[in-house]
């Protein structure tokens, strides 16, 4: 069974498919991949993401039913040099810290104000066979970073051996995950996060 984490609305599921298309079938689906940030005040838009061992940061603003979603996933020099990240180079730290300044700007840019944003968290996962522990260590850094900004985090979904594919609803702030544990999706991931980090190694 699926289990809507979100507050009041708590509903029970034997299909997760099933309940995005009965409820959600008019929605339009963004994929928010590595490094990226969509931002939304569109009620039928839904911004998706799959999760391993990089965080996504839901932020919105409920008053103006505006959100966005970040997907951070450290480069491999920043988790080496954890926690000293003052050995790490500036320019290479600045890129980390980018797409959350760029949807913090965008968002206030529409209107938002610092003191109704809202802030949820997810992700971070500790996958198998990680001896650096890259999601401990990306989730802490983006949570450090939002502690800076004085940004106030409502909710986090953080950590565990599983990979968690989410749907959040910019308008609204809710937000759908469902834990992936099949070999294939720990395979694609790796994947995924691999290709990532090689398409920025060589820019």
């Amino acid at each position: 069974m699926l289990q809507n984490p979100d507050g009041d609305d708590r509903r029970f599921y034997e299909s997760y498919d099933a309940f995005l298309k009965s409820r959600y079938i008019k929605s339009n689906l963004l994929s928010v991949n590595p490094g990226e940030v969509v931002c939304s005040q569109e009620e039928d838009d839904v911004l998706a993401a799959i999760l391993g061992s990089g965080v996504a940061v839901a932020v919105y603003d409920l008053e103006l039913k505006l959100g966005a979603l970040v997907y951070v996933l450290l480069d491999p020099e920043i988790i080496g040099a954890f926690p000293h990240l003052d050995d790490v180079d500036p320019d290479l730290m600045q890129d980390a810290c980018e797409p959350l300044e760029r949807c913090i700007i965008e968002m206030k840019q529409k209107g938002a104000g610092k003191n109704r944003i809202r802030i949820r968290l997810f992700g971070g996962s500790s996958l198998p066979d990680d001896p650096d522990d890259k999601g401990t260590k990306t989730h802490i850094f983006v949570k450090q970073y939002l502690e800076r900004k004085g940004l106030n985090i409502v909710n986090e979904d953080l950590s565990g051996p599983f990979l968690r594919h989410l749907h959040f609803f910019p308008a609204s702030g809710r937000a759908i995950r469902r834990n992936l544990r099949r070999d294939s999706d720990y395979d694609a991931m790796q994947r995924i996060e691999a290709e990532f980090i090689s398409h920025k190694n060589n820019q």
